[in-house]
């Protein structure tokens, strides 16, 4: 596999809220946080969020063949839980939280699967036809899938960023995980919503076709920033 990471501040925002790991070493995991709660309390939580769910996984990565889902709940939970104690720790912080993404491979790099809390994303591209694998905990996905709003008006929509899920939260009650298909030639996507404000899924597809994974990271964060750059922008493309 081939894998490119980069976070930016964007133009707007003067500090960066968003955080990233890649499993140099191995490639067997792959994590982007997005932290919420001021400018302290989002770095905050979005360290946090990626330290803990590493640690937990580098502990017990044996644990994959037998149950990988367990083992990304169990991440997840142990990331939750470190910065529900960091609230109450200092009053300053405690409406900190941060969204999460992680796709974690198996020791082939033939199975893959995908965990996630709050708006941050997870896409598939094959063949030139971009999916998104994870669906945002938010009010606005909910009403889209309902059919109360359209993709178009939820865009614009002035409650798109208010999440229904994030980490953060003694009452957390949603990780949704589940396994990803790959085949040879895909490029997986995880990113924090500073890109998806600003590109649609055309183009960020288009971006993705471009076949130096560098390039493309680097592509794909310019692109947000050319397009407003109103918030951090955090990628990570891996090339199957």
């Amino acid at each position: 596999m081939d894998v490119a990471g980069l976070t930016d501040c964007g133009l707007i925002r003067k500090s960066n809220q968003d955080a990233f790991y890649i499993d140099e070493k191995h490639q067997r995991f792959f994590i982007v946080a997005d932290g919420m709660g001021g400018h302290a309390g989002g770095e905050e939580a979005s360290r946090l969020a990626v330290d803990h769910i590493r640690q937990y996984l580098e502990t017990h990565l044996e644990d994959l063949q037998h149950d990988p889902v367990t083992l990304l709940r169990q991440a997840f939970l142990a990331a939750n839980h470190a910065i529900v104690e960091q609230q109450r720790q200092n009053s300053a912080r405690a409406d900190m939280g941060t969204t999460a993404v992680v796709i974690l491979l198996d020791e082939k790099g033939d199975r893959a699967w995908c965990a996630h809390v709050g708006d941050s994303r997870i896409y598939r591209w094959r063949k030139d036809q971009l999916q998104q694998i994870t669906s945002d905990h938010t009010w606005i996905a909910q009403a889209v899938q309902l059919g109360s709003l359209t993709i178009e008006q939820a865009r614009q929509h002035p409650w798109r960023h208010v999440l229904s899920q994030c980490l953060g939260r003694e009452d957390l009650s949603q990780i949704d995980i589940q396994p990803i298909d790959l085949e040879p030639g895909d490029r997986l996507l995880l990113c924090s919503d500073g890109l998806t404000e600003e590109l649609t899924d055309d183009v960020i597809s288009i971006y993705l076709s471009e076949p130096n994974v560098q390039k493309a990271a680097a592509a794909l964060v310019d692109a947000a920033k050319t397009h407003g750059g109103r918030d951090n922008v955090t990628v990570v493309v891996i090339s199957v």
